[in-house]
């Protein structure tokens, strides 16, 4: 016999199949099931495959599809082999297929388009439990578009359905409505058991007389939110708990030792997908959470439900106050969801008011670091795009509306994978940013280490500090006023002029450059620090190239004042056509512009990069559009290095493309204000003459000011043409 399961996510890919074997094993029967993941849009040979399933399952499940191609082409396949089908369970789907759930007697079609609220029953309070959630089900079939608070509410009446259920009869059309119910409850909760358990009530109801041997257990009960630790032997539903078992954990740990228990200055709170720790498919959560620990960095990772994070991060994250009127701390020192979702509202909706508002008053930074869960590892690798549309936009782009940053790539499901795996260099490189983004908020900051990074472009001396709707230099100068006044090292030039000065002349003479040289770097270091030099070579030719060069060494040029570093990002290199290392499939950036970065990461050790303005050449240099991998080159100069961003309020396109491709946080400048510009200097004096002389009755007076107009307009270089202008506004 064979099932089908169409769903949407990793989570129940590995489980669905060691339930396949377990009730085979356990119950002799031949049974198959076919499961595919809906997360990406499927080749036609892939379709011939699902559509063949499809036509030859007796029960078929359908969870999470929302939209897409994929919902179209199925909806036409359940239609075409509807007759083969004894049940059709349809479960969080876009309304159209809710509309496709079909058990015995129960056709939710039917009962949305004639509005059928059900039998009466012996029990009215199970009665009322099953209407209220038959309810929801026609106003997800009808596409009623519901708040998050219901979808919580809905959430708790599904918690009590298991024990409620029991009393309620299973006679016609309102027994499959139970049985409909009976396997959202085991999905809800989709521990191994309990997916096991529900393919085998679907099998022992729908199943063409199939006889199922024993009782099948009643729905495994799980918390909606609990701390999760792979090194734990179960859940933790307090933080309390939680922090006393981590206490003996961390004493065990050879770097975590040293370190105060759960410290709010160096804990990280993560957020993690329910259904994927309950199925117990965790091996990227681990790796990740491995890999921060290692970092000396503690970690709560919080499993939170898809609706709404707002109920872990208050349960786990936060001190409430017990005197009335203060406001709630944060136990964490940063927020990393990798659920993949909004904030408030999971795969369905946004409500990014209520997340802005809620993480404003928490007031840590949130980051969504993203699995690769609708579409493989292997697809992403080798996409030139990077992420497909719908991991980017749901992974990305609605994070990003919530306010999250860092869309980094740290695990996935490979093509042959049935569970997430992580990709072990990506985590350790998560952590490590984490870790850096930390000692920037704790450390001292007479210890603090800042470089800023100005743009040349075009290359030529006039233009180094130049940006869009931003006077650079002034803007700097008042910045580093700033830090020191907050306690940063460093030493201020006594105004803009005297900043640029430095940074523009200092010992250009002695190297022939643009800008003052900090550093010279040699072919030794170089190669020693920079891994991808060969790859460089291949496009570049041998180390230093012609660009910001001395004498066999690459030049930084920049300028030092203390612990802050000022220095000048280096030119594309394909100054002709600066548009062909623009996201490109191939090329690399100049030994130079590597050279720069490497100063900043590995020689300099700054703890963040500052990039000055909109906009610099780093999140364009060639590599997937969004998504990076270690293969793109953004991702390899901004290496570890949290990214800051003065960006322009106005050009939120591009400065999304400076989010996604190197990291980096926008700080938001306003544009100047638009001002009647009027005439200047002798122009002002020109208009003022004109105006008297059309004024003017007195002849003589007209003939002096006539003399006198053709004169100033001499000396402001009018040409023959302007002073034919001239002489028609005179004569006006």
């Amino acid at each position: 016999m064979k099932l089908c399961v169409l769903y949407v996510g990793s989570s129940l890919l590995g489980p669905l199949k060691n339930a396949e074997r377990e009730i085979n094993r356990t119950h002799k029967l031949n049974l198959h099931v076919a499961a595919y993941n809906f997360g990406s849009p499927l080749s036609d040979v892939e379709w011939e495959r699902v559509d063949k399933d499809i036509a030859e399952s007796q029960i078929v499940f359908v969870i999470h599809v929302m939209d897409g191609e994929n919902a179209s082409r199925l909806l036409s396949s359940l239609q075409q082999h509807k007759q083969a089908h004894n049940a059709v369970v349809v479960i969080n789907c876009m309304p159209d297929l809710m509309r496709r759930t079909r058990l015995g007697r129960l056709d939710i079609n039917a009962l949305t388009s004639s509005g059928q609220n059900g039998s009466k029953s012996r029990s009215a309070k199970a009665m009322g439990a099953v209407a209220a959630a038959a309810s929801w089900m026609g106003k997800q079939a009808r596409g009623n578009k519901e708040k998050t608070r219901s979808h919580g509410k809905y959430l708790k009446l599904v918690d009590r359905l298991p024990q409620i259920l029991r009393v309620v009869p299973t006679t016609g059309a309102f027994a499959d409505a139970k049985h409909y119910l009976y396997l959202f409850c085991y999905f809800l909760q989709p521990t191994p058991k309990n997916i096991e358990s529900m393919l085998l009530y679907a099998l022992k109801h729908y199943g063409d007389g199939l006889l199922i041997q024993g009782r099948i257990p009643q729905p495994e009960h799980m918390p909606s939110v609990a701390i999760y630790h792979p090194a734990a032997q179960g859940l933790f539903e307090s933080f309390i708990e939680y922090q006393k078992w981590y206490a003996r954990y961390q004493a065990k740990h050879k770097v975590l030792a040293k370190k105060q228990s759960l410290d709010p200055q160096s804990t990280i709170g993560l957020l993690l997908m329910r259904p994927q720790v309950i199925s117990k498919t965790t091996r990227h959560y681990d790796a990740l959470i491995k890999a921060i620990e290692d970092e000396g960095l503690g970690v709560v990772p919080a499993i939170a439900t898809l609706m709404d994070n707002r109920e872990a991060v208050n349960t786990f994250f936060v001190d409430t106050p017990k005197t009335k009127g203060q406001r709630p701390k944060a136990t964490v020192s940063q927020i990393v969801s990798l659920t993949g979702f909004s904030f408030v509202g999971g795969p369905a909706m946004n409500d990014s008011a209520a997340a802005a508002q809620f993480l404003t008053g928490l007031n840590v930074p949130y980051r969504s670091a993203v699995s690769l869960d609708t579409q493989t590892i292997e697809a992403w690798l080798h996409s030139q795009t990077g992420l497909n549309p719908i991991q980017a936009g749901m992974q990305i782009a609605i994070p990003e509306i919530d306010g999250a940053t860092e869309p980094f790539i740290y695990g996935g499901i490979s093509e042959q994978g049935r569970e997430p795996e992580p990709l072990p260099e990506r985590c350790v490189r998560l952590a490590r940013r984490l870790s850096r983004w930390n000692r920037l908020r704790t450390a001292p900051r007479d210890q603090v280490r800042l470089a800023f990074t100005l743009f040349c472009f075009p290359p030529n001396k006039g233009n180094i500090g130049t940006a869009a709707d931003l006077d650079v230099f002034p803007s700097l100068w008042d910045s580093l006023k700033r830090l020191k006044s907050e306690g940063y090292t460093l030493e201020v030039p006594e105004s803009p002029d005297a900043l640029r000065d430095l940074l523009l002349t200092g010992n250009t003479d002695q190297f022939g450059s643009q800008a003052n040289v900090a550093y010279r770097m040699t072919a030794a270091e170089y190669l020693r620090l920079c891994p991808y030099a060969r790859e460089i070579e291949k496009e570049w030719g041998p180390f230093p190239g012609n660009i910001n060069t001395f004498r066999g060494e690459a030049l930084i040029q920049g300028l030092t004042l203390g612990n802050i570093f000022i220095g000048i990002q280096p030119t594309f290199g394909f100054e002709g056509d600066p548009m062909r290392m623009m996201m490109a499939r191939g090329g690399a950036p100049h030994h130079g512009f590597a050279s720069f970065y490497i100063y900043l990461s590995k020689i300099l050790n700054v703890d963040a990069v500052i990039h000055v303005g909109t906009h610099g050449a780093l999140e364009f240099m060639p590599g997937k559009q969004v998504g990076l991998s270690d293969e793109c080159w953004p991702d390899r100069l901004i290496d570890e290095l949290p990214n800051l961003y003065l960006y322009s309020v106005n050009n939120p396109s591009e400065g999304s493309i400076a989010k996604r491709r190197s990291y980096a946080e926008l700080i938001s400048y306003l544009t100047p204000p638009i001002e009647n510009a009027g005439l200047y200097k002798e122009m002002a004096t020109l208009k003022d003459m004109l105006m008297s002389y059309r004024q003017s009755a007195d002849e003589r007076e007209r003939e002096r000011l006539y003399e006198s107009i053709e004169e100033l307009s001499k000396s402001l270089n009018f040409h023959a043409e302007d002073q034919a202008n001239l002489q028609w506004h005179i004569s006006t």
